[in-house]
């Protein structure tokens, strides 16, 4: 995918003796051994053994993905990178980096980007204060390796949502010192272009440098896509115990906004024009989205404390729909987090604790004309009709302390205490006398308090091998967005879940399994809201009684060395298991919940010749899923198939690959608009890629 080549060979965590990346324990022997060439020991942030080891410490499924893993191949976007792993849904309509992002069904009907997660770098929140974050800002491109932690196991960085965590741990001059170089070009207008660089010097100071240009025409009408990036960060250290690092984001984008398509546009038994989508120019320009965060770190001995502060400032434009809409937020925080190391009672004991405070305002603003579908125009003026002013302010404090019983069993206790507040204002200063009635004025301040606990047990019942069990709660206040409707203000969700799984490694197979259980009352979800014409033009929202979510998430992988071959065989499979059902609803009884399949997974092989030559085919499946609440209209299942050849020499100076997409050319809908109830020829499907290839190439100078 496109991030591997974001970094080379040596400059990335390679597998020592070509062993496959297992599940690991506390325990030396379940960890891969890693070696980094090239790069020198980072005193400013861990290494991936020693995230993967702190992670694994925790009774609770959770996954790390290093750069390496996805290096063989284009990754468009942060849903490629996470392709393949167990319990996380991630799709892009046609190619572009955008896409809907899932762990465990949180956040299903998420209008504006993504919700019940938490996205950081580094440990520092990319979500808005308000909890919402466009995964276009996760960029997979500057990573060192990714930390996916599901459900509550997220609250090692304070976050109890029913999805978890991603946190994304950068490079520093350290881990990726030197010139790196990469060219990716391929199928629709794809290019992908990137230059990084990173220098540690003499005086405790280092730093790292990344550009990159994306740009995509997209497989699908109205997909196109093109992004401007920068990151950098600078590292210090003021003393043995003392370090900070400086972090600057900056993204320019502008993309169209792709349109659903009926069952039978998808099908190719339709044109795209029949029937024509009530917005065919929607497009969305950030210009630019910055981001600069600051950590400060201090160590005495096994203790450790770390203060961070953040700001984040985008402006969006939405055009080409019935009103053009300008829109900024700004968004700050801070949080501190420690851990305190002890042995009581000759017993190991681990606190972990931490409070934050988020804040942010947005300021929205409409003008005319208002154009409708047909190109009718309500009023020829330009004046400015509406201005919508919100705020979210989210303070929390959470602890979790975690002590070995014996050698081989641990018991965690944890939770989280929250206070969140959601304020909106609407004036209409020009109110058409055509619009709809939801255009006027609208007041709203709520505040939201809550408490998670969790219990989990961690068994080591063998060096190589683990079982866990958890218990917990989340609490999720609504986003600004979803916070008031027509009926009023909504609830905030809550969900009780329990977990249980295992992971280890043996000489077969390494693995990766866990089954949970979620009771969710009040769950947030959003309908769209429909215009004079029938046009989705907004959505609405409202809470969801009661619905349950029971799941399998299920991770295999190994290799094998055949006698009569040089080299290896590698290969891998990742299998998800939904069922996420209303329960008892008055509306919609006990359906199914629209928009994950029940079946979803990945299943790879490939060969890898001691030369450096490596190739094989990829498999991508999925069940059907329904479109709405109703259970009326299905997206079909689909299975497509993917193929990879490229050469990588242990030298690891350069790299080049050609990855082939959709062999057959599979029609299939990645995503789906969500309604309450579909009629048959609703426009709903958001198109998987078309038949597709890529070629790219790296060195590193």
């Amino acid at each position: 995918m496109l991030c591997g080549l974001l970094a080379s060979a040596p400059l990335h965590a390679r597998k020592a003796d070509n062993a496959p990346a297992p599940s690991g324990t506390r325990a030396a022997p379940l960890l891969e051994s890693i070696i980094v060439s090239g790069a020198v020991n980072d005193p400013l942030s861990p290494s991936p053994q020693a995230a993967l080891r702190a992670l694994q410490s925790r009774p609770g499924n959770i996954s790390l993905i290093t750069a390496e893993d996805y290096a063989d191949r284009p990754a468009l976007g942060l849903g490629d990178a996470l392709a393949g792993t167990a319990g996380v849904f991630t799709q892009s309509a046609a190619g572009p980096q955008s896409a809907k992002l899932s762990i465990r069904g949180s956040g299903l009907t998420s209008p504006l980007g993504v919700r019940g997660l938490m996205l950081l770098r580094d440990g520092l929140p990319l979500n808005q204060a308000d909890g919402t974050v466009d995964p276009s800002y996760a960029d997979p491109f500057n990573a060192r390796y990714i930390e996916i932690l599901r459900g509550a196991n997220a609250l090692r960085y304070g976050a109890a949502t029913l999805g978890g965590a991603i946190n994304i741990v950068s490079p520093t001059g350290y881990s990726h010192p030197g010139l790196e170089t990469r060219l990716q070009g391929g199928s629709y207008g794809y290019l992908q272009a990137q230059a990084r660089a990173g220098q540690v010097f003499d005086n405790g100071l280092d730093a790292f440098a990344s550009v990159g240009h994306f740009q995509t025409d997209g497989s699908a009408a109205h997909s196109r896509q093109k992004a401007l990036r920068f990151y950098g960060n600078l590292g210090y250290r003021a003393s043995e115990g003392s370090r900070g690092r400086f972090h600057v984001d900056i993204l320019d984008m502008d993309q169209d906004v792709t349109n659903p398509l009926t069952m039978a546009q998808l099908r190719g038994e339709a044109g795209p024009d029949n029937p024509s989508p009530p917005w065919p120019e929607r497009r969305a320009r950030t210009h630019p989205h910055v981001r600069l965060a600051y950590q400060h770190t201090l160590t005495q001995g096994r203790d450790t404390l770390s203060l961070g502060t953040y700001y984040i400032d985008t402006t969006l434009d939405l055009l080409g729909t019935v009103v053009p809409i300008f829109y900024r937020t700004r968004d700050y925080g801070v949080a501190l987090r420690g851990e305190i190391l002890r042995d009581l009672g000759g017993h190991e004991n681990r606190l972990t604790w931490g409070a934050s405070l988020a804040r942010g305002h947005s300021n929205s603003q409409t003008y005319g004309p208002f154009v409708l579908p047909g190109g009718m125009i309500l009023d020829p003026s330009t004046e400015q009709y509406e201005a919508i002013t919100t705020s979210a302010q989210t303070a929390l404090f959470y602890l979790e302390n975690s002590y070995s019983l014996t050698p081989a069993l641990s018991v965690s206790a944890a939770m989280q205490a929250i206070t969140a507040q959601r304020r909106r204002g609407i004036t209409a200063l020009r109110n058409p006398p055509a619009l709809p009635a939801y255009f006027k004025d609208v007041d709203q301040d709520r505040r939201y308090n809550g408490f998670s606990p969790k219990l989990g047990l961690l068994w080591q019942v063998a060096p190589d091998a683990q079982v866990f069990a958890n218990l917990s709660r989340s609490f999720e206040p609504p986003s600004t967005l979803q916070f008031y409707n027509t009926q009023g203000t909504t609830e905030a969700q809550k969900a009780t879940t329990w977990e249980v799984g295992s992971r280890g490694s043996s000489r077969l197979v390494n693995w990766e399994a866990a089954l949970f259980y979620s009771r969710v009352k009040d769950e947030l979800l959003n309908i769209a809201k429909l215009g004079p014409s029938g046009e989705p033009i907004g959505y609405q929202g409202g809470n969801i009684p009661d619905t349950r979510r029971l799941g399998l998430e299920l991770q295999l992988r190994g290799e094998v060395s055949p006698e009569p071959l040089a080299g290896s065989v590698h290969w891998s499979l990742s299998y998800t298991w939904s069922r996420f059902r209303h329960a008892g609803d008055t509306a919609f009884g006990d359906n199914r919940l629209p928009l994950i399949p029940q079946h979803y997974g990945q299943a790879s092989i490939s060969y890898r010749h001691p030369s450096g030559v490596y190739f094989g085919p990829e498999l991508v499946f999925a069940s059907s899923s329904y479109v709405d609440q109703a259970n009326t209209l299905r997206a079909p299942g689909y299975g497509v198939v993917n193929f990879t050849v490229g050469y990588a020499p242990a030298s690891g100076r350069f790299r080049v690959f050609v990855n082939a997409r959709n062999l057959a050319d599979k029609r299939y809908a990645a995503s789906i608009e969500q309604t309450a109830r579909a009629d048959p020829g609703e426009a709903a499907f958001y198109p998987g890629m078309r038949r597709s290839i890529f070629a790219g190439a790296q060195i590193l100078w």
